[in-house]
């Protein structure tokens, strides 16, 4: 399967990439990071980034790796100068409980492969983003994530399995008249790698 490439201006962070940014670890995909939040500060900024207020209930203190940056409040300070915070109100919150209530399974699975549950933190990360494309009107927002769940082959147990964002249509089985999941699915989630075209500009 072909890599999906950035080629919006608008993004939404998931928690990981912000980390593995802060930790120098996001690999081939740092430059392209780089660029996105270079580009999303100053007078003539080119480009919007939200993240979820649950992204700061995330960045534990103990868990920290000092890189880019010294602490969690320096990294915090930089995520509110280049992202708009989203809060999320009470219709949101209540399609997180009902995103996170749904059994995600894969059709023709593996014999004793179990349904798939979406994570609270994945589940408020996804909805808020919905929020900003449906309610703010950012109908080419982009969802950045490296979360593409754990390989089927790094398990033996397929319930510890996580559900991947990346993806999330592969595990609809028998959803396909639910409003949040079609959203949720119709919401793009890529990997943070700009287009040649953005690359260069």
């Amino acid at each position: 399967m072909a890599t999906k490439l950035s080629t919006s201006l608008n993004h939404f962070f998931d928690t990981n990439v912000l980390l593995r940014h802060a930790n120098d670890d996001s690999g081939h995909e740092a430059q392209d990071i780089d660029k996105i939040l270079r580009e999303s500060v100053g007078p003539g900024k080119k480009r919007n980034i939200w993240i979820s207020s649950v992204l700061l209930a995330e960045l534990r203190p103990s868990n920290f790796v000092p890189g880019k940056f010294e602490s969690v409040d320096d990294l915090g300070a930089y995520i509110r100068s280049v992202a708009t915070v989203v809060t999320p109100d009470f219709a949101t919150m209540m399609r997180v409980a009902r995103l996170r209530d749904l059994k995600w399974c894969r059709p023709n699975s593996q014999a004793g492969e179990k349904a798939r549950q979406m994570t609270l933190g994945d589940a408020i990360h996804i909805a808020s983003a919905i929020w900003v494309k449906e309610v703010v009107g950012v109908k080419d927002l982009e969802f950045l994530t490296f979360d593409d769940g754990k390989s089927d082959s790094d398990e033996l147990d397929p319930e510890s399995k996580s559900l991947s964002l990346l993806r999330l249509e592969d595990y609809t089985d028998g959803m396909a008249g639910n409003a949040d999941v079609r959203a949720a699915v119709m919401l793009r989630r890529i990997k943070p790698i700009l287009s040649l075209q953005q690359s260069f500009v």
